[in-house]
């Protein structure tokens, strides 16, 4: 029994506990909305431990970084680190922000990847210098706390940012090249159910709008994917 209220703990308060399992008090909305919150939260946080690897398994498999943007990854790198250490920093639930550690590692393996394919070895080698120091510096709480409020502001306009970028060489490029399917369609899932997660979690203003702004970004890519997905297929039946 005491095993199964520690299991229960992760998903809802002690007052929840007691209303559902020992009051029967099965329609308590506010506790359905935490449970709810919380479940997603760890799904999300484990759905990100895999979420780019897709994206990396295509980047290996086919040799190359074609059409993925640079400029993108690095700005998207840095609003998960801001998002990662504005978490970390307020001490929020798990649930409510760590998908971020995941992410963040992802991240800085797809952005040392591209530069590996594109031959920039020097600047691979800086790349993981800097991120190494300032990694570190963050979890030995030497970062303060002005610039991780900062690093968090700046991570909508770097999500977002990040994103347009992205949309932009999709569009130069009439396709979406080497970008994994699967990991932009559960970043634009991810993003949804973090809004509900936030709202339950955290009640940040600013997390949640960020959330948004970044499901609306992560959406456009999505519609690119099907847009030049079916474009694609046009241009090979008329061919045929």
């Amino acid at each position: 029994m005491e095993a199964f209220e520690k299991l229960m703990s992760m998903f809802m308060s002690e007052q929840c506990y007691e209303e559902i399992f020992l009051k029967f008090n099965l329609l308590n909305v506010p506790c359905i909305k935490m449970i709810i919150s919380k479940g997603l939260g760890y799904g999300i946080l484990l759905g990100s431990l895999m979420l780019r690897v897709p994206q990396i398994l295509i980047i290996l498999r086919a040799g190359n970084a074609k059409g993925i943007s640079f400029i993108s990854e690095v700005l998207g790198l840095l609003a998960v680190f801001g998002s990662m250490s504005y978490g970390y920093y307020k001490n929020f639930p798990i649930a409510a922000y760590g998908d971020t550690y995941s992410l963040y590692v992802q991240g800085c393996i797809i952005l040392f990847m591209v530069l590996f394919y594109q031959n920039q070895k020097f600047q691979l080698i800086l790349s993981v210098l800097i991120i190494t120091l300032i990694t570190g510096l963050q979890f030995s709480n030497m970062i303060p706390g002005e610039i991780i409020y900062l690093l968090n502001t700046l991570s909508l306009f770097l999500s977002v940012f990040s994103k347009l970028i992205q949309a932009f060489e999709n569009f130069r490029n009439s396709s979406t090249g080497n970008l994994s399917s699967i990991t932009l369609i559960l970043q634009f899932l991810g993003c949804v159910a973090r809004i509900f997660t936030s709202i339950q979690e955290t009640g940040d203003l600013y997390m949640i709008v960020t959330y948004v702004a970044v499901s609306v970004a992560n959406g456009l890519l999505v519609a690119q994917l099907a847009y030049y997905w079916n474009s694609s297929k046009l241009e090979e039946k008329k061919k045929k």
